[in-house]
């Protein structure tokens, strides 16, 4: 569906842009300004010991969106989570809260944009369609946030399923065990990845309902062209039903920004198949021309429109030169490696990309793209899909700049 968005905003020139919008690797969490602001995913798997569906609804939070108090000689944050959920026509309703707590002993890591909390809750479920509003509120400044996110659920446990397959997670981050088998990770919810990662692991979990069966798994990564860059299978077999699954993926098959991920598992003649969409975001500077051009395209929201023309017909060299000068000028934390303004940006332009796209319109050239690119995730989303004599629209309001 294509909208037209009608937004409580105004435009913002590149003089805006502050350090605020500097962003942890792992997630493209907006800066709450105060507010317990987090990103929202809900995660489609099944019980471990049974097969029984389950939601597993995951919330991550930066250390600089929440509010930390001293304590003796640590420094705490505090913040209760409610999950609400709801399926409509079976009238299912799953209610919880719960209260977690973030302890850093430094104070630079309280405003710590790469300090990652995940927390998550498992739900059971039955097949249907659901909503899940989840709000969060620090309790040392009684602010709240909500989210909403909506899923669907089919029957994976029908008389005639052999097997189910999770939905996809990608992780880049991780933990292991002295035999060095991965025990944790943080999910990117995003799925957008700086260009200087080694590796990339995709995640899924398998569940065969009889022991005797065993599950083929293939995959493949495709680019934006449709051109298969990396591809593999093997077998899984029933004595254990359960199956957690770690598909590395090397950084060196990828040239390109844009990619998916599809997943292909049989047994006993029956398929199941994933997509996934993920991408890859500049760390640093773009080394061809291509990606060069695109990329200074990309800066007509933030940069002066003469200044693109000037250096559009540009050598490469010099194309190159203006483009560092350009994010290094921005650059809120000069001492640091990495350039946190710059990642943010085209951090944003990979997920506008992967979730706006429509009618070969890249995501970023779209009304959410611009608004999402320039302000970040919303604050609050109000929905008008069916309005009488009226396109489908949406309202973004962000509590934190008053628009």
């Amino acid at each position: 569906m294509t909208y037209k968005i009608r937004f409580l905003l105004i435009a913002m020139t590149c003089a805006v842009f502050t350090s605020g919008f500097a962003q942890n690797s792992a997630g493209m969490v907006p800066t709450g300004v105060g507010f317990p602001v987090f990103t929202l995913r809900v995660f489609s798997t099944f019980e471990e010991d049974s097969g029984e569906p389950a939601a597993k609804v995951i919330a991550q939070f930066v250390n600089d969106n929440l509010t930390f108090v001293k304590n003796d000689s640590a420094y705490e944050a505090e913040v209760q989570i409610e999950y609400f959920m709801t399926e409509k026509t079976n009238d299912y309703v799953f209610n919880r809260t719960v209260d977690k707590k973030v302890v850093v002993e430094d104070y630079e890591y309280t405003e710590s944009r790469k300090a990652l909390n995940t927390f998550y809750i498992e739900m059971p479920v039955i097949p249907g369609s659901y909503e899940v509003v989840v709000t969060a509120m620090d309790k040392n400044n009684q602010k709240q946030f909500s989210q909403t996110a909506s899923f669907e659920f089919t029957d994976g446990t029908a008389t005639d399923q052999k097997f189910i397959v999770s939905d996809i997670l990608f992780f880049g981050d991780y933990q292991t065990d002295t035999d060095g088998s991965i025990t944790s990770f943080n999910p990117e919810l995003t799925n957008a990845f700086s260009s200087e990662k080694k590796y990339v692991y995709a995640y899924f979990n398998s569940f065969v309902y009889s022991s005797k069966d065993s599950v083929l798994i293939k995959y493949r990564v495709k680019d934006d062209r449709g051109v298969t860059v990396t591809q593999n299978q093997y077998m899984v077999g029933g004595d254990d039903q359960y199956k957690e699954h770690f598909i590395r993926l090397s950084r060196y098959y990828f040239n390109r920004k844009k990619y998916v991920f599809e997943l292909f598992a049989n047994s006993a003649d029956q398929w199941i198949v994933k997509n996934t969409a993920f991408g890859f975001f500049w760390r640093f500077s773009p080394n061809t021309m291509q990606d060069l051009d695109l990329a200074l395209d990309q800066l007509k929201y933030v940069a002066e429109n003469d200044s693109l023309k000037l250096y559009k017909k540009a050598p490469f060299s010099e194309k190159k030169k203006f483009f560092e000068r350009f994010w290094r000028d921005r650059d809120p934390d000069p001492g640091t490696e990495d350039n946190e303004i710059m990642n943010e940006y085209y951090r944003r332009i990979s997920f506008v990309n992967s979730n706006f796209s429509s009618s070969g319109v890249p995501g970023w050239l779209s009304d959410r793209g611009r608004i999402f690119i320039k302000f970040g995730e919303p604050d609050e989303i109000e929905r008008h899909p069916f309005d009488a004599q009226s396109y489908p629209y949406q309202i973004w309001r962000y509590f934190s700049v008053n628009k």
